[in-house]
């Protein structure tokens, strides 16, 4: 038989033949086992991956319109007002201070915190104050490193004089900075299609692999408790054998939780339980 011919005799019998694991499982060594694993998670990974490509397509005429949209939304984040210059490490504006920036300019809550307060005249020791996120003085900007929720934990300073350079930003340099990634938003499709079918291309070689990686693993734990089994009831299996036993043996719970996963049903326990009750009829049978 060839390969492929190997595999489905073997998983046909894995799933529906007791017999099968003690004539024949039981004779053969670890790599026949665990290239079986291997090819059955490979061909589930498959399945996922059409899901996965299903899913895309389904998408994929919204993608362009949403990058339009993003870039629109973009053009409109800054200020037409705003200037900022920074001169040998110091910030100035051309608006009245403390200046307010919020991504919703309509918001006036007072219990909620503002993005971000420019205030060349406040100092970063008030940051608390300022009920911000960020804080832009004069010389410094203060920024959350570590927040939950709404709520500031830990905060980082950073000064404009380890600028080398001085910078100066408004709407129209802003907007320019913008149109130097306009030819790239009509292509975005074009890109995002490229990563797509990557990261497929990727799941199917490492996510079998990995998958079956996880399964052994899991497996060196299910099966101490089948060998201890084995011992109290005096069956001639080592651990070894029933090792390579519970590499055909996970067919079912496999089989059974991607199902159970497609339909979107969730039960708590399903694959050690269905692994045990089947490990259990090819012992005892």
């Amino acid at each position: 038989m060839n390969p492929f011919q190997t595999f489905f005799y073997s998983l046909k019998r894995s799933l529906f033949d007791p017999k099968y694991y003690k004539k024949d499982i039981a004779k053969a060594n670890f790599w026949f086992s665990y290239k079986y694993l291997l090819f059955l998670l490979l061909i589930l990974v498959f399945v996922r991956s059409f899901s996965l490509a299903g899913a895309y397509l389904k998408n994929r005429p919204y993608i362009q319109p949403g990058v339009n949209r993003i870039l629109t939304y973009a053009e409109k984040l800054y200020p037409a007002n705003l200037e900022l210059k920074l001169r040998g490490g110091k910030l100035s504006t051309n608006v009245k201070e403390p200046y307010i920036y919020n991504l919703d300019h309509k918001l006036k809550v007072e219990n909620t915190r503002h993005l971000l307060v420019i205030d060349t005249k406040g100092s970063i020791e008030n940051y608390p104050t300022y009920n911000t996120y960020v804080l832009a003085t004069k010389n410094a900007v203060v920024y959350p490193s570590k927040a939950r929720n709404n709520d500031i934990e830990q905060t980082s300073v950073y000064y404009f004089l380890d600028m080398k350079q001085d910078v100066t930003l408004n709407q129209r340099i802003f907007n320019n900075f913008l149109n130097t990634f306009r030819p790239y938003t009509y292509k975005a499709l074009f890109f995002i299609d490229w990563l797509v079918l990557v990261l497929v291309s990727l799941f199917l070689i490492f996510g079998s692999f990995f998958w079956a990686s996880a399964v052994m693993f899991g497996l060196l734990i299910m099966t101490f408790f089948v060998w201890i089994v084995s011992l109290i009831f005096k069956k001639k299996y080592n651990y070894g054998t029933l090792y390579r036993f519970g590499m055909h043996a996970v067919t079912w719970p496999i089989i059974i939780t991607e199902a159970m996963k497609y339909l979107g049903l969730i039960v708590p326990g399903v694959y050690p339980i269905a692994f045990f009750v089947f490990i259990f009829i090819v012992l005892f049978s």
